[in-house]
């Protein structure tokens, strides 16, 4: 019978860990794509995060990676003996550094230098730091002397050449330290699978092009919001100093960009993300626009009036992208022509400063009793049935669960023309432009003065989400997409090892051979990572057979080039061993 796809599922600040729509979308892949079978592969912000979902048994394996908040940067390393971490350590030398990682990180900062503009490069230069990673000790690598002296004198030189302006030696250390916590994804083993899904082109995505480098595994990306885009905002509005703030944007472009180029298929949520993808450098042919979809019977129109004043609902976490601020703003004009409506806003607490600043200007505006913030909710569908009117205020969206639960559950939309949301809604809702109260207050109050017209919108809402934004749509896409990405794979290394009968057998006919074949395929191709686990299944196959001195011999001399000299060296003396025996 054949197995299911193997998908590893790459995710930053999102999924299993926090609620959001990229959470919402996650949650509702591994849950309904019935012919996989996933690994999810988290990066966090630190390891002191709780799973806020349950895992269907489709989720194989978890694996955390937390940037902040740890002792050493391989604690997440589970499944990694304490006597082999202490071994890296060990071997860890200058000399090591200088030869095997140095050379790769100043590839990486110069592309950042020029903006990215050479990201083949730049995924080289990752997957060649990844496996420097697997056999040299991460932190030992990165608080050697020499990688100090030679980033220093790259950020002298920046400044020289007018790419930067010159840091200060607090600045310096803490551009540094960004790069050695992001590139923690690095020092992490890339699970065996047989498609990388990425759900941002962000640092998660380094999985993917590692996967995509060193084994040949085929790599989607999916854009929810535009992460080049949101990283500009949130930079922006910070108060970071100038170098910093155009050094973190440099390394997020030149990962962005890499992303792009290595992704097989890219299937942003909706074309205004498309149009800022090709700007990036990604082909048209190979971006398909996938929209979320969500369910028709969960997300249903309630037929019953419940009476009194209209009922405003904002589903919205709290955070500066959402603008809760023109949402406030609005709504003390709206309260001036309709004393008695409120408006519930439904969502949990991104960014605790900001809700402190919003229950301020709240207070200030004298709406204390008008919007009512309610915290996150397990039972969204109940809320858009019970409201009468949908708003949001944002100022980045990706393509936007709420306004698409909220066009399936028959309501009218008032919202800002941002990312994809004009995309979702057509001529079924109100837009308005971002960050304008006063044009946000005047489409809430023509909807709450026209009862007739917010039936009319709810209802083309309701029949437009029927059409395009269906549940069962978007996951048979990705469906169809993880089959197609993994089968083109397979039948490349078939053709290279010269074999063009491919699939999914549950049982190979015969192990060894099978191995040796794709090992031998891979090295074909030029992923001698990828070749160098198949010999090593092969020997686990008859790990004292007829051929096990000539695979030793081959693991050796791959580990040799690979710069794993002390493995190699008792590889050479096993299989010289076992040859002797074997003779004998």
């Amino acid at each position: 019978m054949p197995r299911k796809v193997r998908v590893m599922l790459a995710t930053e600040g999102t999924y299993p860990y926090h609620l959001g729509g990229v959470s919402t979308w996650c949650d509702t892949l591994v849950k309904l794509v019935g012919d996989a079978e996933f690994t999810v592969f988290a990066v966090a912000m630190n390891p002191f995060v709780r799973s806020r979902f349950e895992f269907p048994e489709s989720v194989r394996q978890v694996v955390t990676i937390p940037l902040w908040g740890t002792q050493d940067p391989s604690e997440h390393k589970e499944q990694m003996p304490f006597s082999e971490i202490f071994l890296q350590k060990q071997r860890t030398t200058v000399d090591e550094v200088s030869r095997g990682f140095l050379p790769e990180l100043m590839t990486f900062l110069e592309q950042m230098r020029r903006s990215g503009d050479d990201p083949e490069a730049v995924g080289y230069a990752l997957a060649a730091m990844h496996r420097h990673f697997q056999v040299f000790d991460y932190r030992e690598t990165f608080k050697s002397e020499v990688v100090w002296r030679a980033f220093r004198d790259f950020l002298h030189d920046a400044a020289e050449t007018g790419s930067w302006t010159e840091p200060s030696v607090f600045e310096a250390v803490q551009a540094l330290g960004w790069i050695y916590h992001f590139f923690t994804v690095l020092n992490t083993p890339i699970p065996e699978v047989d498609v990388v899904h990425s759900s941002a082109a962000a640092f998660c995505g380094m999985a993917g092009i590692v996967a995509k480098v060193e084994y040949g595994t085929p790599y989607l990306l999916t854009e929810h919001g535009v992460y080049l885009r949101e990283q500009y905002l949130s930079v922006g509005r910070s108060n970071m100093s100038r170098f910093s703030k155009r050094f973190l944007l440099a390394a997020v472009r030149t990962i962005v960009r890499a992303n792009l180029h290595f992704a097989d298929r890219i299937t942003p949520v909706c074309a205004f993300n498309a149009r800022w993808e090709r700007l990036l450098g990604a082909p048209q042919e190979r971006i398909d626009v996938v929209y979320n979809g969500v369910s028709p019977q969960v997300f249903a129109p309630n037929p019953e009036s419940h009476g009194g004043p209209p009922r405003l609902l904002s589903i919205a976490r709290i955070d500066p992208n959402k603008d809760i601020e023109t949402l406030l703003r609005a709504m003390a004009i709206v309260h001036g022509h309709f004393p008695d409506i409120k408006l519930e806003v439904w969502g949990a607490v991104a960014v605790e400063d900001y809700h402190q600043q919003m229950l301020e200007l709240r207070h200030a505006l004298g709406l204390d009793d008008v919007v009512l913030f309610q915290g996150h909710s397990q039972n969204a569908a109940e809320l858009y049935r019970q409201a009468d009117i949908l708003v949001q205020s944002s100022v980045s969206e990706a393509f936007p669960y709420s306004v698409i639960e909220g066009m399936m559950s028959g309501l009218p939309i008032v919202a800002t023309d941002v990312g994809g949301t004009a995309e979702a809604l057509a001529d079924t809702g109100i837009t308005v432009p971002s960050r304008e109260p006063e044009r946000l207050a005047v489409a809430m109050i023509i909807l709450l003065q026209d009862e007739e017209l917010r039936q009319r919108l709810g209802a083309a809402a309701r029949e437009r989400a029927l059409s395009f934004f269906t549940i069962q749509k978007a996951t048979g896409a990705y469906e169809s997409l993880y089959g197609a990405l993994a089968q083109r794979a397979l039948r490349e290394v078939a053709v290279a090892a010269g074999d063009e009968s491919f699939g999914y057998p549950a049982v190979p006919p015969n192990r060894l051979l099978v191995y040796l074949q794709r090992a031998y395929a891979l090295l074909r191709l030029g992923v001698p990572i990828a070749a160098l686990d198949q010999f090593q299944r092969a020997l686990d196959v008859e790990p004292g057979g007829a051929a096990a001195p000539a695979i030793l011999s081959q693991v050796a001399a791959l580990e040799a080039e690979l710069g794993a000299g002390e493995a190699a060296i008792q590889h050479y003396a096993s299989a010289w061993i076992l040859s002797q025996v074997q003779s004998a």
